[in-house]
């Protein structure tokens, strides 16, 4: 179960928190928009604090993440990365990870674009990469501790089948390799991360600029 603590939500990375926002929308329903952000620098790790509000309702919300030390929003990890551990998440249960899974799933066939459609397959291999961490060995259905809530739990009740270890590797084998996948979407992120390098550069020469303009005063 997800631990809201004093260091917040535990999360692998900052695309983890992008998920736990997706299947924790708002009371309303209504989906959160990250706003102002910045990480703490704390004991037992960094707290990334996001100000978010709904995008039906405009209640206003501030989230906190726990992040492990390295991770720092801002500084692109590993592509797409979620969860480099082979322990299952605290932030997103097996039934939110399958929810995720199909969302990316179904939405490709809406989508035109190779890379994006790549991209969305990607997304959903990640997901159902990230639900299988939950079973132990021996596991043929989802383990108690890895439903979270009366959601999740109804859910696998009503289609048992649907969340059997078999059936979620029968889907992980329908999708093409990790690799294959990152060969269209690699060069995207690469000119994305590219992006950051550059905007965190602009404004380094911009402080410069203010800082001799304010000596010369």
């Amino acid at each position: 179960m997800a631990d809201e603590s004093t260091c917040g939500v535990p999360v692998h990375s900052v695309q983890e928190e992008y998920f736990y926002l997706m299947v924790h929308p708002c009371d309303c329903g209504g989906a959160w928009l990250p706003g102002d952000q910045h990480v703490e620098r704390t004991a037992r790790g960094l707290v990334h604090h996001v100000r978010a509000s709904c995008s039906a309702c405009g209640k206003d919300r501030t989230l906190e993440f726990g992040l492990p030390g390295g991770d720092a929003p801002g500084r692109p990890a590993a592509v797409r990365e979620i969860n480099p551990t082979a322990a299952p998440s605290k932030a997103v249960d097996l039934a939110e990870w399958m929810d995720l899974a199909r969302f990316y799933l179904e939405r490709i066939g809406r989508l035109k674009d190779k890379v994006r459609k790549a991209q969305s397959l990607l997304d959903a291999r990640l997901c159902l990469e990230e639900a299988l961490k939950f079973y132990g060995p021996g596991d043929d259905a989802p383990p108690a501790g890895a439903l979270w809530s009366d959601s999740s739990r109804a859910k696998v009740a009503a289609q048992p089948d649907a969340f059997r270890r078999a059936s979620v590797e029968k889907m992980l084998g329908r999708i093409p390799s990790k690799e294959r996948l990152l060969k269209v979407d690699g060069p995207v992120q690469k000119e994305f991360e590219s992006g950051i390098r550059e905007e965190a550069r602009r404004r380094t020469r911009e402080r410069w600029k203010f800082w001799k303009w304010g000596r010369r005063k």
